[in-house]
């Protein structure tokens, strides 16, 4: 056994000092900065003027009496969580983002609108669109010139897991083929482009979407779906509930408590037929 080695079995490690515990605390940070993101969830009174293709494709947009509570004017509860309320924002900024980069671009047909803040006007790829009969009415994040041919776009951002689920087999959402069939068919497109983006790289991923027999039956149904629901209001006939209240439909609802003192309901509609998957 050399020197060196033997002096270096006998020197003791020097203990590592340890962290003195700071007595400025970080409990409770976190849940009050998610506050921030719910204080604006305050029940509000609401009176729907049309129908949304943002709220029909989704959950309690396919419920009757949903439509009819909310044209006759109720109380709407958001309860979404912190989350629920960053994922939103997260999916605005990402539209605004990718709006931008499609102006710069140059294929994108171009709007002005009232900037909220300056109140000058300024480029946009957003439209207003809207139908009378049924009464719709929503925003259509663009119309694209590709290929010579005018298609209307909507912009999708999504996690890395359900991004890469649609790269693989090349099939958009069903409720985000809906919304898209609904303004091809009041702008009287045959093709539209949903845009994908994966929220964690900012991979974008476009989906042709192209009229054929079923979505244009599918749709044309959905259009008289919502003229007879719009009708039973007109005439003062509330829906009967189509679900139990512990359903996924009615517990995601915002007007679950209005529906339940609505009442009985006096007219049976079926609920809103759901877009079947194709090949």
């Amino acid at each position: 056994m050399t020197k060196n080695l033997l002096k270096q079995m006998m020197v003791k490690e020097e203990p590592k000092p340890k962290k003195k515990e700071s007595d400025f605390k970080l409990d409770g940070l976190v849940e009050k900065i998610n506050t921030g993101y719910t204080i604006k969830n305050e029940p509000k009174h609401q009176t729907k003027k049309t129908f949304a293709p943002s709220t029909l494709a989704y959950n309690h947009g396919e419920c009757p009496r949903y439509w009819y509570l909310a044209f006759s004017g109720v109380t709407f509860e958001d309860n979404s969580d912190a989350f629920g309320v960053a994922n939103r924002t997260n999916g605005t900024y990402g539209h605004k983002r990718i709006q931008d980069a499609l102006i710069n671009s140059g294929i994108a047909k171009i709007f002005q609108e009232e900037d909220k803040e300056t109140g000058k006007l300024k480029n946009t790829t957003e439209l207003k669109i809207s139908n009378e009969n049924p009464p719709i009415f929503g925003y259509g994040d663009g119309i694209l010139n590709w290929n010579d041919e005018e298609v209307i776009l909507e912009i999708k951002t999504v996690p890395n897991e359900g991004f890469e689920y649609r790269k693989n087999t090349g099939k958009a959402k069903k409720d985000h083929i809906f919304q898209t069939l609904i303004y091809m068919k009041i702008l009287g497109y045959k093709r539209g482009i949903i845009l994908y983006e994966n929220k964690n790289n900012h991979a974008l991923l476009p989906i042709l979407i192209e009229v054929d027999d079923y979505y244009r039956e599918y749709i044309n149904n959905a259009f008289d779906w919502m003229k007879t629901v719009r009708a039973s209001w007109m005439k003062n006939e509330l829906p009967i509930k189509n679900y139990r209240s512990n359903s996924k439909i009615c517990k995601g609802c915002p007007i679950q408590k209005a529906c339940e003192e609505a009442g009985a309901g006096v007219v049976k509609i079926a609920s809103l037929e759901e877009l079947r998957e194709t090949m």
